[in-house]
C-alpha cells in the first residue's frame, strides 16, 4: 500500500511542479492558449487524483490520529482540509481572472508555496521510518498551517459569495429591466411604423395576454385606428395568417362577433392545412408542437359557441391533420395537442 501511496505522491509532485512552472505567466493567444488551458486542466486533474489517493491510503493506515483524538472530528478536519486545499489549488492554478478576492490578495504565486508542506507531510506519513530522524514539529506544523489557511480561505470565499448575492440579484434585476425597456421601445416603435390598413397582421402578435400592457394597448389602438379592422381580420382567416387571427381572438374581444362566427370555420380549415404541412415537413417533433395554435383555436371557439355554428367538422379535419403518416426519417413525439382536440370533440360531438 505504501508503494501505491508513494507513486501517487510522486504523480502529485510532478503535477505540482508543472503548475508551479506556469504560475504567474500570462495566457498566450491563439492555439498556444488552447494548449495552455489543456495543460492546466490535465495537471490539475493529476494533482487532484494523486492527492486523493495519497490521502486515502494514509487515512486507511490510521496515520491521521495525530490530528485529533476524536474520530469524527479527525475525519471532518481531514476531509475539510483536503477539499479546501484542492479548492485553493484550483483557483491559484487557473489564474486570478475570476478568482475570489482572497486568492487575488494572496497573489498569483500562491500555488508555488501552497503545496510543498503538504507534499512533505504526505511523504513523512507514508514513510513512518523517516519520522525517527525528523522532528514532528518540522513537518506537522507547516502541514497544519497550510491546511488551516486553506480552510480559512474557503470560509472567506463562502462569505464573499453570500455578501455578493444581494448585489448580484440587484444587478441582474437592473439588467433585466434595461433589456425589457429596450424591447418595449423596439416593439412600440414597430407598432408606430405599422400601417393598419395593409400591415395590421404584423402587429397582432403584440395583442396577446402575455405581452407588456403598454405594448398591448398600443397595438390594439393602432389596429382599431383602421375603421375596417374587423373586416380585415375576417379576410385574413382565409389565408395562412389564420394562426395570427386566432391568437388575437383568443385573448381579445371584437365588437361584431357575428361577423366572425362563420368565417372561423374557414380559419380552422386553414389551420388544418398548416398542421398537415408541419407534419410533412418536420424532421424531429416535440411534445409541445402545435399546442399553442390548438389552444388558441379552442379558446376562440369557446367565445363563439353561442352563435349556433357547427365547428365540429372543421375541428375533426384539424385533428385528422395530426394523423398524417410520417416518413421513415421523421422522429415522432406524443403531441400534447392531440388529447386536447380529442377531449373537445368528445364534448361537442
Amino acid at each position: 500500500m505504501n508503494i501505491i501511496g508513494n507513486l501517487a505522491l510522486i504523480i502529485t509532485a510532478l503535477c505540482y511542479f508543472g503548475l508551479a512552472s506556469m504560475a504567474g505567466k500570462p495566457t498566450p493567444g491563439g492555439d498556444a492558449g488552447v494548449g495552455h488551458a489543456f495543460a492546466l486542466f490535465f495537471l490539475f486533474i493529476g494533482l487532484v487524483v494523486g492527492l486523493i489517493i495519497t490521502t486515502g491510503i494514509i487515512f486507511l493506515k490510521g496515520d491521521f490520529e495525530w490530528v485529533s483524538a476524536i474520530p469524527s472530528l479527525r475525519n471532518s478536519l481531514v476531509v475539510a482540509g483536503i477539499v479546501s486545499l484542492l479548492v485553493m489549488a484550483f483557483y491559484t492554478a487557473m489564474g486570478e481572472g475570476g478568482a475570489p478576492w482572497i486568492v487575488k490578495f494572496l497573489g498569483k504565486y500562491t500555488i508555488v508555496w501552497l503545496m510543498p508542506p503538504v507534499l512533505v507531510g504526505g511523504f513523512m506519513l507514508l514513510n513512518p521510518s523517516l519520522q525517527t530522524y525528523v522532528p514532528s514539529a518540522v513537518w506537522q506544523w507547516p502541514f497544519k498551517a497550510i491546511i488551516s489557511v486553506s480552510i480559512l480561505c474557503c470560509v472567506l470565499m463562502v462569505g464573499e459569495w453570500l455578501v455578493r448575492i444581494p448585489g448580484n440579484l440587484a444587478q441582474q434585476a437592473t439588467a433585466r429591466k434595461a433589456y425589457d425597456d429596450t424591447r418595449r421601445q423596439e416593439f412600440l416603435a414597430q407598432i408606430e411604423r405599422n400601417n393598419p390598413k395593409t400591415e395590421m397582421v404584423l402587429i397582432l402578435v403584440f395583442t396577446t395576454k402575455y405581452q407588456d400592457k403598454a405594448v398591448r394597448e398600443a397595438a390594439l389602438a393602432k389596429i382599431k385606428s383602421n375603421p375596417q379592422w374587423q373586416e380585415y381580420l375576417v379576410d385574413r382567416l382565409q389565408t395562412p395568417w389564420a394562426d395570427e387571427i386566432f391568437r388575437f381572438l383568443a385573448d381579445n374581444d371584437v365588437e361584431n362577433r357575428q361577423l366572425f362566427a362563420e368565417s372561423i370555420k374557414t380559419g380552422i380549415l386553414m389551420m388544418a392545412e398548416k398542421f398537415k404541412d408541419g407534419m410533412e415537413r418536420t424532421h424531429t417533433f416535440h411534445e409541445g408542437q402545435f399546442y399553442t395554435e390548438t389552444e388558441s383555436v379552442l379558446q376562440t371557439l369557446e367565445k363563439f359557441k353561442d352563435f349556433g355554428v357547427d365547428y365540429v367538422p372543421a375541428v375533426r379535419k384539424l385533428r385528422k391533420a395530426l394523423d398524417t403518416r410520417l416518413k421513415s426519417y421523421q422522429h415522432a413525439a406524443n403531441l400534447r395537442c392531440i388529447p386536447l382536440l380529442d377531449a373537445w370533440l368528445k364534448n361537442h360531438s
